[in-house]
């Protein structure tokens, strides 16, 4: 491919971004001055715990190992070839990868499969930052190479990001209070050609070209009649789902199975995994605060995006959370049910990636934004996922914001302005009585650029005032958090640098590396997950944290809910626990007499024979099936994982609160599910066993209260249902030949699956729906049979499934177009 040559974008700052991003230097970690009002709490854990170094890659069963392979940590595989290094597979931040290894970013980039990963909540095929680096830093187009059907979902995608939404959806009026005249309305493209005239010029054929398979699914990279020697060739087989890359004299040099699926952070749920110096201690929830996620930019191989977590009252909501958020939060012991909501700035790929990631993550969430940003993000993700936006806005709660009218937040007040940026993108500053902080987001804060576009007409007064008058360097605020970047498309740093010495004890720097800020200028960076709590002094004191921990005890049933009092009477029975590792929480068969809600850590309950049964994390309980009974007993034994902390109230305080005759009822068919080994069943299950607690208890729940039993060669029927094996296999069947009605053929995400014969063994833990055919209610084309000579299910009727499905949309995701969720695989 011939490389076109791109011209500077400002000649002063031309070298900045790729100086940058090609040191490896660590973000520093030294402690800052403290701030007036400010504490600064340092987690209770190895950074590194949190944030894992990159490292080779283990080889992955979906890809033949070969010479000519790197493994990236986040996923990812770049093949080398005479054509240049080609990677399949595009996950968030394996940019971050590539640089971190010293391995060139690639320019020929294949997508696999669905962009989207259903099971991670994230976009797999993120293309945005190789393109921007290849483009802005060395001057070179990338090649993204898809099947025909997904370049028009790609130009989509880049058309949202690179240029952001056409003027037709800029929702001015919507975006704003009725008190703003049009003058104070963006006109987005104009600003953003203004700051970088560049833009005018650019398309998604500027950066990107396009490589489609042909009708017999190859692609061919190189010049066959002048240099046959290094011709390389891509073929997709249709009938084993793999891209073989070969080169001359038809020599593979490697394949690569389509399916793929995000590379996760090691797992802390089971007591082999959890590293021994591991050793938590419970969040502290601040009145008023905030937990830093990251501080850094797209292109740093060392540190987080920028991100972070606003703590009004001791409940928290997100802003920009980059990927891998939420098992942070995890790390930190931050239950992710206190966390009710994310604020998304812009839809760049460094500022959206980890949202979907949280609102699949459990309980619905609410998503606040403005109008034009939140139809930006639909489409976007509309586009990346294959999912109609209609479904996708079924999965959380858009919350609009307007510039000029405050959002009411858990008693804080958030007021939004929009940015200076090359998207639409908002900023804001959050007031908890008389304190308050600000966040630029992405911007150009710089007065004498905005003053020269207002003279030359390119803003309108209102648009000038506000820029200027909600300057995040302007006003009395606690805590400032200002970008810097790579002007003209963000802050300069000398703007910052040149500020005032109390200006800059309240600021802290992100979107940047430890290496961008000049030594000895008095600025600094906010160091990933610290959490900063601004003192609030108005009588009404700190976070009542056992109160906060025992509203978990609410989620035992829909129908009941604690009072003021209750908390109170149940705050002051409660009493601070601790195990060290390795220790006896509770026996097997000993009396229950407390409920534990745990804080911190990370306990595990395993059967007689060794075998992991559940493990309980921050905001988790145990002791519920001592209500349904006097001297009930446990089933299993609990150790601590590794240290534990945790709230104890005695069971005779509790119970009084929980004489609700269908509550009970609802306990003691959970404790029921547990004793008869269904619990344990899901334990197995690659999807079931990444419920949460309160997901599997809610889901045990569903199931019908007795089960069916079956001997070898009986039929069991599927039929607008879901099946739990709990017992037993059974031998699932498909024709391809039986389904040929158009509906039987659709999908979710708009277009025919097409039918793969199924013929599969099915083990205990495995559960068996056509989960479209149940949602739309028709029948199934499944046909199931008994194999063992003793075979015990668990049904979970339609009508439960579905309101299961609705409470918990990323399970919802999970399972739209599939059938069968075996032990390994899904169907």
């Amino acid at each position: 491919m011939s490389e076109k040559v791109i011209p500077s974008v400002g000649d002063e700052h031309e070298n900045d971004l790729e100086k940058d991003v090609t040191a490896d230097v660590p973000i520093s970690r030294e402690f800052v001055a403290r701030v007036t009002s400010i504490k600064i709490m340092k987690p209770g854990l190895a950074s590194s715990l949190v944030k894992e170094e990159p490292k080779a890659k283990e080889i992955d069963a979906t890809v033949e190992h070969s010479k000519y392979l790197t493994h990236l940590p986040r996923g990812g595989t770049i093949v080398a070839t005479p054509q240049g290094d080609i990677q399949f597979g595009i996950p968030p931040e394996t940019i971050k990868d590539s640089m971190k290894l010293g391995i060139t970013v690639p320019t020929y980039f294949v997508i696999l499969g669905e962009m989207f990963d259903r099971q991670a909540g994230l976009n797999m095929a993120e293309f945005e930052f190789p393109a921007y680096f290849n483009f802005f830093c060395l001057k070179k187009k990338v090649t993204l190479i898809c099947m025909p059907d997904m370049e028009p979902r790609v130009r989509a995608i880049f058309t949202e990001t690179l240029l952001g939404p056409t003027a037709a959806n800029c929702k001015g009026e919507a975006d704003h209070a009725p008190s703003m005249n049009s003058s104070a309305y963006p006109n987005f493209r104009e600003e953003g050609y203004y700051l970088d005239s560049m833009r005018r010029e650019l398309n998604v054929n500027t950066l990107v070209d396009f490589l489609t398979f042909d009708a017999r699914f190859e692609i061919l990279l190189g010049d066959e009649e002048n240099d046959p020697e290094n011709v390389i060739r891509i073929k997709y087989d249709v009938f084993t789902k793999s891209f073989r890359v070969v080169g001359a004299k038809n020599v593979e040099l490697a394949k690569i199975v389509e399916k793929f699926t995000y590379v996760k952070s090691k797992s802390l749920s089971g007591g082999s995994t959890i590293p021994t110096s591991y050793e938590p201690t419970p969040f502290h929830l601040p009145r008023f605060g905030v937990t830093i996620l990251g501080s850094s930019h797209g292109f740093d191989p060392n540190g987080n995006t920028t991100g972070f977590v606003i703590w009004v009252n001791g409940r928290g909501i997100m802003v920009d959370p980059p990927p891998g958020s939420s098992q942070a939060l995890e790390k930190l012991s931050i239950p992710p049910r206190f966390i009710e909501g994310i604020i998304l700035t812009h839809c760049h790929a460094d500022h959206d990636a980890g949202t979907f990631q949280k609102i699949l993550k459990e309980q619905s969430v609410k998503i606040y934004t403005t109008t034009t940003i939140f139809d930006s993000f639909m489409r976007k993700y509309s586009a990346i996922s294959g999912f109609d936006s209609s479904f996708l806005n079924s999965l959380f709660t858009f919350k609009p914001v307007k510039i000029g009218e405050p959002v009411e937040f858990h008693g804080a007040k958030f007021n939004f302005y929009y940015s200076f940026h090359t998207i639409p993108t908002v900023g804001f500053d959050v007031h908890l009585g008389t304190e308050s902080l600000v966040y630029s987001a992405d911007t150009n804060s710089s007065p004498e650029v905005i003053e020269t576009m207002f003279n030359e007409g390119a803003i309108g007064k209102q648009r000038r005032d506000m820029l200027i008058g909600n300057s995040p360097l302007v006003g009395d605020h606690n805590l400032i958090f200002h970008e810097a970047g790579v002007p003209p498309i963000h802050t300069p740093m000398n703007l910052l640098v040149d500020l005032d010495d109390k200006v800059k004890e309240r600021l802290f720097v992100v979107h940047v590396t430890g290496s961008q800020i000049p030594a000895d200028s008095g600025l600094k960076q906010a160091n990933e997950w610290d959490t900063m709590e601004i003192e609030v002094d108005d009588g009404k004191g700190e976070v009542d944290e056992f109160g906060r921990l025992l509203e978990s005890l609410t989620l035992l049933t829909d129908n009941f809910s604690f009072t003021t009092e209750t908390f109170k009477v149940l705050s002051e029975n409660a009493e601070k626990k601790v195990w060290e590792r390795g220790t006896t929480i509770m026996e097997k068969d000993a009396t229950i007499e407390h409920l534990f809600v745990f804080t911190s850590g990370i306990a595990l309950e395993q059967t007689e024979e060794g075998e992991m049964n559940r493990t309980y994390k921050p905001g988790d309980y145990t002791g519920e099936n001592a209500f349904v009974g006097d001297g009930a007993k446990t089933m299993f034994k609990i150790t601590a994982g590794t240290k534990v902390h945790a709230v104890q109230v005695p069971i005779a305080v509790i119970k009084p609160f929980l004489n609700n005759e269908k509550t009970l009822k609802e306990i003691a068919a959970v404790a029921a599910l547990q004793s008869d080994g269904t619990w344990t069943s899901t334990s197995h299950n690659m999807i079931l066993q990444t419920f949460t607690n309160f997901q599997k208890k809610d889901f045990l729940n569903c199931l019908e209260e007795t089960s069916e039993i079956y001997h070898a060669g009986d039929p069991i029927d599927l039929s607008c249902c879901g099946v739990l094996v709990v017992q037993g296999e059974v031998q699932v069947l498909l024709d391809p030949a039986s389904v040929n009605d158009e509906e039987d053929l659709s999908t979710y995400r708009g277009k025919n699956r097409g039918v793969d014969f199924i013929d599969t063994k099915c083990a205990p833990g495995s559960f068996l729906s056509d989960i479209n055919a149940v949602l739309n209610d028709r029948g199934t084309h499944l046909s199931c049979e008994a194999l063992s000579t003793v075979v015990k299910i668990r049904r979970l009727p339609r009508g439960k499934m579905i309101d299961f499905l609705v409470k918990n949309p990323g399970l919802m995701v999970q399972l739209l177009d599939t059938r069968i969720l075996s032990l390994e695989e899904v169907l």
